[in-house]
C-alpha cells in the first residue's frame, strides 16, 4: 500500500510504502521532477528499488488528490 502525503516543502510529496500494516520505506518526490520526467518521455520510474510506477498515472493521482479544488 502506498500512502501519499504532503511534504515539508511546497510541491513536494512523501510516499510511504506499507506491507501488511508495517511501514517499510519512504520516498520524497517533487512535483516538478515528475513533470520533467513526463516531458522527457519517461513512462515508468523506479521507486524504493523494488517498485515501478507509471509517471503519468502518479501525476494524475497527485492532481486528483491534492490539486482538485
Amino acid at each position: 500500500v502506498f500512502d501519499i502525503v504532503n511534504g515539508t516543502e511546497k510541491g513536494s510529496f512523501l510516499i510511504k510504502a506499507r506491507f501488511l500494516g508495517v511501514d517499510m520505506e519512504e520516498f520524497h518526490i517533487k512535483y516538478q521532477d515528475l513533470l520533467q520526467l513526463q516531458y522527457e518521455g519517461v513512462a515508468v520510474m523506479k521507486m524504493f528499488d523494488k517498485a515501478k510506477v507509471n509517471v503519468n498515472l502518479l501525476i494524475f493521482l497527485l492532481n486528483k488528490k491534492f490539486f482538485n479544488k
